[in-house]
């Protein structure tokens, strides 16, 4: 069953049972751990049917989901994506990126896109500004000044314009611009003016959950904190998370969480697990969103969310009748 998209059912949702359901593309044949657990499936979720013809509203996360190891965007996407729009599906990129970078990617499409940049603290509708969050300078300086009392981290300050790093490694500064297409280099980020900071993103030559995660994580009472990756780590303002984001484009769009279909990796992306029922974690999520998701898809090196969506794409006609140009 190579390639083929593996959906799981969360135990917990339903009296303890666990179960999993695989559908093998080439052969369209469902397969159950038991008889008992097909019978819950059933009447809980049939995805053996068109269940997915109720899904209005997709998003995804970037970084270890949407792309591959190498950071890309599979060109096929666009393909996708347009196959998406003609049956009134939207899609909206969640990620802890700059906004700037988002357009980048998606540029094709970016004016029919939606928009979830910053971990949340930033949404658009294409060009259209929907939500900022940002921080006041007092907060964002007394966040730097207990980040930079820890030892291998190194900070990236978010903000509307750009985002700015004062850290001169080499790795750093590396990693850094490939996520922050929009960067500058500062000698002091205390000295930034004029420009709305959203975020802080911490870089970790230690690793994030290992360093600096425990000593930061005591600030969730006041922040979002949230891992999301490896070796980086993000804060922001209370509230600005993916997954309120996404309830925000819910209320504009008139759209559910029963007619959205979410993905995700990292525990950034747990609280847009909790906004959707069709919650999914690719293969290389780690174990805390596997557990939260509903279903799950297959890796990101394996291009699982656009397995998935294929699946989405099979459950819905085009609209008007059409089909796929």
């Amino acid at each position: 069953m190579q390639g083929a998209p593996v959906f799981r059912k969360n135990s917990r949702e339903k009296g303890g049972i666990s179960f999993t359901v695989c559908w093998d593309v080439s052969s369209a044949d469902w397969s159950v751990l038991s008889e008992a657990a097909l019978a819950l499936e059933e009447t809980a979720h049939d995805d053996s049917g068109n269940v997915m013809d109720s899904v209005k509203l997709i998003a995804s996360d970037m970084d270890g989901t949407l792309l591959n190891g190498k950071g890309e965007l599979d060109p096929a996407f666009f393909s996708l994506f347009k196959k998406l729009e003609h049956r009134g599906i939207r899609f909206a990129a969640a990620s802890g990126r700059q906004y700037d970078g988002l357009l980048r990617t998606f540029a094709p499409v970016a004016d029919r896109m939606l928009f979830i940049a910053e971990n949340g603290a930033y949404v658009a509708s294409g060009s259209r500004e929907w939500l900022v969050l940002d921080m006041d300078r007092e907060t964002v300086a007394g966040l730097i000044a207990m980040i930079r009392r820890i030892e291998g981290a190194c900070i990236v300050l978010a903000g509307l314009d750009s985002a700015y790093i004062e850290d001169k490694q080499p790795e750093f500064v590396r990693e850094a611009r490939r996520y922050y297409t929009r960067c500058k280099e500062v000698d002091d980020l205390l000295d930034v003016q004029g420009d709305k900071l959203l975020k802080i993103a911490v870089y970790d030559f230690r690793g994030a959950k290992e360093n600096s995660y425990p000593r930061l994580k005591r600030l969730e009472h006041g922040f979002q904190v949230a891992v999301s990756g490896e070796k980086w780590m993000d804060i922001s303002r209370k509230g600005a998370d993916k997954g309120a984001a996404l309830e925000l484009i819910q209320r504009k769009l008139g759209i559910s969480p029963e007619e959205t279909m979410v993905f995700g990796d990292q525990m950034n992306d747990a609280e847009m697990m909790r906004q959707a029922r069709f919650s999914y974690a690719v293969a290389n999520a780690v174990p805390e969103i596997r557990a939260m998701a509903a279903f799950e898809a297959p890796s990101n090196q394996e291009n699982g969310v656009m397995q998935v969506l294929g699946k989405v794409l099979e459950s819905h006609p085009p609209q008007g009748g059409g089909g796929d140009c």
